[in-house]
């Protein structure tokens, strides 16, 4: 199974243990923080003074589109995507696209806050946060 992690840059260090936890378990994965099996990797703060910014010009720019299309390019390839919180709106864009697709999709968050929820997480196949219980479901091994 081919997996698309969708997060923010804050959880920079837990997206590349997640990555490295899936692909110990003999899943493809890609994690937009490593450009060292040729991907794009991009970050909103190469493009300078981002308060100067609004979301028109901001997506005008050449490296914000090629971002785009690599993270779409990236999506489209996965069969599932794992979305670690707390994430951004570009996270939860790209698991409300992935969803629409018909792909899997799996919350995870180290521990859900209360009064911090959405009644759209109910669109997941897999909310949790034992990430045991997302890599076993990933490989398609029932809950036990």
């Amino acid at each position: 199974m081919k997996i698309y992690i969708a997060s923010s840059w804050k959880n920079e260090e837990l997206v590349r243990a997640f990555a490295k936890m899936l692909r110990d378990a003999g899943l493809e994965v890609d994690d937009f923080t490593d450009d060292s099996r040729g991907r794009f990797v991009f970050h909103y703060s190469e493009l300078g003074n981002l308060d100067e910014l609004d979301a028109i010009n901001f997506l005008e720019d050449e490296r914000s589109q090629r971002a785009f299309q690599e993270d779409k390019k990236w999506l489209d390839w996965a069969d599932a995507v794992v979305l670690i919180l707390p994430a951004g709106k570009s996270a939860h864009l790209e698991a409300g696209y992935a969803k629409g697709c018909g792909k899997k999709l799996v919350i995870w968050q180290m521990s859900f806050p209360k009064g911090e929820f959405d009644v759209m997480y109910g669109f997941a196949d897999l909310i949790t946060d034992d990430h045991v219980k997302v890599k076993n479901f990933l490989l398609g091994r029932r809950a036990g």
